[in-house]
């Protein structure tokens, strides 16, 4: 979507939240407007008037999630992608997103936990590059490098995962 239709959207949702501030959907779709265009803090803050008006929707979560993630409130992230896999255990991307947050909180077998179950349901080769990373820096190589391997050969050709696996494998 264009930036110039997002903003439109914006102008409608705001529109609407002028007519009947109470209408948790104009919150949260101008929410999502926002956080397309990176506008964070005002994702957040509509975010947060969605679920103040009844909105407990993983969507939500997984959204402001992502919105704190980006502004660095990263426990407060957390807490929201928590709260999203409660109310949706089978949306498996949040696995992946929840796994990353706990490796930047330096919580490593916390992380690896939600990465295997996420990699226990999904192939996918990022996040098995990302599991490789973990166990490299736990110092299990052998792991790791079995992960390296496996993100190749599911066609991951980052620069990164190849200098790495070049390096620490072989």
């Amino acid at each position: 979507m264009r930036i110039g239709n997002l903003q439109k959207a914006i102008d409608i949702f705001t529109e609407s939240i002028n007519k009947n501030e109470n209408i948790t959907e104009s919150y949260f779709a101008r929410g999502l407007c926002y956080n397309l265009l990176k506008d964070y803090d005002n994702s957040i803050k509509d975010f947060i008037n969605s679920e103040n008006l009844g909105n407990k929707d993983d969507k939500l979560y997984t959204l402001r999630g992502f919105a704190y993630s980006q502004k660095g409130k990263n426990d407060l992230a957390l807490n929201d992608l928590d709260k999203a896999i409660l109310l949706n255990e089978n949306f498996n991307k949040n696995y992946f997103n929840r796994g990353m947050l706990k490796v930047r909180l330096n919580k490593n077998n916390d992380a690896l936990d939600d990465l295997n179950y996420y990699l226990s349901k999904v192939d996918d080769p990022n996040a098995y590059f990302e599991r490789g990373k973990i166990y490299l820096s736990i110092s299990k190589k052998n792991e790791a490098c079995k992960d390296f391997e496996k993100s190749i050969s599911l066609g991951n050709n980052d620069e990164k995962l190849m200098s790495t696996q070049k390096n620490n494998c072989n």
